[in-house]
């Protein structure tokens, strides 16, 4: 068997070992459960799509005999797909007439992940459709169910009032949790092969992504589904617009980043910007109005040097 297969059969069992450790009830097995996507990310963007294939396959088998069917059906879903969509998506590249190759701009991957958590909340809006109350109630009685289990409340009302706080946006901060541990496992796993000198894309840069006009029509959409719709319809629409706007976010925070080391402490400076986005959801909504009309107004141009000014990635 060759040595690059053994490796990726390693990095699949692996993965599902830090995924179902969780289930365990031990702290470190939750911490392990963050970066699970780690070793197939590791191997795919070292050795190629073949071997993150192969590490997804395993793990998805391995999560099985660790645990179930149910548990290894969600390491599918949320750690071993996304895993082998990022690898595949990063490594794509397409060769111009002139013979030049362009990688696919990371932009692109990041709006083909939050579309993918988009799909995933539109598809469970879809399966309680029918259910008393729809998506908002079934989730209304998960939240419930779970806080009362989990936790010591001294009033009923306590744990009601936290429950009704949660439940507008519980689906965009659980999808969006996903695709952000997703990034950050990426990044992880593309700075450790970076300075190794295993990956074999260059080194991206974060701080001039872009996103693709495709998803401006999604949020859009979503955001017109959200005012016009009622119920179900405006819940949905309402979550979707959320999770759709992680890649603006996340241009935002770079036009954040870009516009910080032109002043004379950028550390203080973004010190407080995070502050306030840690106390405040107001921040976040900023950054990622600041990331939709960055397209237009090109703030990180105007304020970067020419010689920087030059995205090499997209």
């Amino acid at each position: 068997m060759p040595r690059e297969t053994i490796i990726a059969i390693g990095a699949g069992l692996a993965s599902a070992l830090m995924s179902t450790a969780v289930a365990f009830g031990s702290g470190i097995g939750l911490v392990l459960a963050y970066f699970a996507m780690l070793p197939i990310l590791l191997i795919g963007l070292s050795q190629g799509t073949r071997s993150s294939s192969i590490a997804a396959i395993v793990g998805i088998i391995g999560a099985v005999f660790l645990t179930n069917i149910f548990q290894a059906g969600l390491f599918g879903l949320s750690v071993a797909l996304p895993a082998w969509l990022i690898v595949r998506y990063t490594l794509l590249t397409k060769t111009a007439q002139d013979g030049t190759v362009h990688w696919l701009p990371i932009g692109e991957v990041l709006a083909r992940l939050a579309a993918m958590g988009g799909i995933v909340l539109v598809m469970s809006a879809i399966t309680y459709f029918d259910a008393p109350g729809g998506l908002p109630k079934t989730i209304e009685e998960f939240l419930d169910k779970m806080l009362s289990a989990r936790f010591q409340f001294g009033a009923p009302a306590d744990r009601h009032h936290l429950v009704e706080r949660l439940v507008p946006f519980f689906p965009a901060i659980t999808v969006s949790s996903w695709v952000l541990m997703s990034l950050v496992n990426s990044v992880l796993a593309q700075s450790i092969l970076t300075r190794a000198g295993r990956n074999l894309r260059p080194a991206i840069q974060y701080s001039t992504i872009s996103v693709p006009e495709w998803i401006y029509w999604g949020i859009v959409s979503a955001g017109a589904l959200a005012l016009l719709g009622s119920g179900s319809f405006e819940y949905t629409g309402r979550n979707l617009a959320a999770v759709l706007a992680i890649p603006f976010f996340l241009v935002g925070l770079s036009v954040v980043h870009t516009l910080a080391r032109q002043l004379r402490s950028p550390g203080i400076a973004l010190g407080a910007f995070y502050f306030f986005m840690l106390i405040s959801s107001w921040a976040i909504f900023v950054a990622a109005i600041i990331g939709f009309f960055e397209e237009w107004n090109q703030l990180r141009q105007k304020f970067t040097a020419p010689k920087n000014s030059v995205d090499n990635d997209e």
